[in-house]
C-alpha cells in the first residue's frame, strides 16, 4: 500500500532533517580544516621570517664545562693598564697570542685615549665571512677607533687566506686555543665587542653583525 501524501511528506521531511545536520557538520569540519591550514601557514611564515632575521651564530663545537666562566656582564670588565706591554703592534697580521695579547691591545689603545672594537672570526664561519666587509669598511671610516680581529681556533694557513681574501688591514691575532673568546664567555662565532677609552667593555654583539648593530656598537665609543 502506498503511503498517503501527508505520510510521505512527513517521512520526506524527517529524512531531510536527518540529512541536513550531517551536511552542516561536514561543512563545519571542512571550514575548521581550512582555517587550521591557514593558521599553520601563517605560523610557518612568521617562524621563517624570524629565523631569517635572527643573527646567525656558529657554535665553537666545544660545550662549556663547569670550570668555564660565564660571559662577563657589559661594563663589568676593565682591562688592566699594565697589560699594554703585551700588545701586538698596530697593523700586525695574525700574531700568535691569546687573552694577554688581546687585553694588551685594548690597554695600549686606552693609554692613547682610543677605544677598541674586537671581532672574533674564523675561516670556517660563514657569518664571519659575510660580516667582514662591514668591519673593513668601518675600520677605514673610523680612524679614531682601533680595530682588532681575532682568528679563533683556526689553522694558520686558513686564517691567512681569510685575511687576504677579505682584505683585512687592521691588526689581527691568531688564537689557536680560543683563550680570548672563552675568557669573554663566548661559545659561538662571530662575536664583536667594544671597549671605551678607559679600557672597559661597553658593548657586545653575539652573532652576525648588521649595519644597524655595528653602528650601535660604534656609537657607544665614538
Amino acid at each position: 500500500t502506498l503511503p498517503s501524501r501527508r505520510t510521505w511528506r512527513a517521512t520526506s521531511s524527517s529524512r531531510r532533517a536527518d540529512v541536513v545536520p550531517d551536511e552542516r557538520s561536514s561543512s563545519q569540519s571542512s571550514l575548521r580544516l581550512v582555517l587550521g591550514l591557514v593558521v599553520v601557514a601563517l605560523i610557518a611564515v612568521v617562524v621563517t621570517s624570524s629565523l631569517r632575521d635572527a643573527p646567525q651564530v656558529v657554535d665553537f663545537g666545544v660545550p662549556p664545562g663547569p670550570s668555564d666562566a660565564p660571559a662577563p656582564d657589559v661594563r663589568s670588565l676593565t682591562v688592566d693598564a699594565a697589560l699594554a706591554a703585551s700588545s701586538p703592534e698596530l697593523g700586525a697580521t695574525l700574531v700568535d697570542g691569546g687573552w694577554a695579547e688581546v687585553a694588551g691591545f685594548v690597554a695600549a689603545r686606552a693609554a692613547d685615549d682610543q677605544p677598541t672594537l674586537i671581532n672574533f672570526f674564523a675561516s670556517w664561519c660563514p657569518p664571519c665571512v659575510r660580516e667582514m666587509p662591514l668591519l673593513t669598511a668601518a675600520a677605514d671610516a673610523e680612524p679614531d677607533i682601533a680595530f682588532l680581529g681575532v682568528a679563533h681556533m683556526d689553522a694558520r694557513t686558513n686564517a691567512e687566506r681569510f685575511v687576504a681574501e677579505q682584505d683585512v688591514r687592521f691588526t689581527t691575532v691568531l688564537d689557536l686555543d680560543g683563550e680570548a673568546a672563552f675568557t669573554l664567555g663566548g661559545r659561538g662565532l662571530p662575536i664583536t665587542l667594544v671597549f671605551d677609552r678607559e679600557g672597559s667593555m661597553v658593548g657586545r654583539v653575539y652573532g652576525e653583525l648588521t649595519e644597524a648593530s655595528l653602528e650601535d656598537l660604534l656609537a657607544l665609543v665614538r
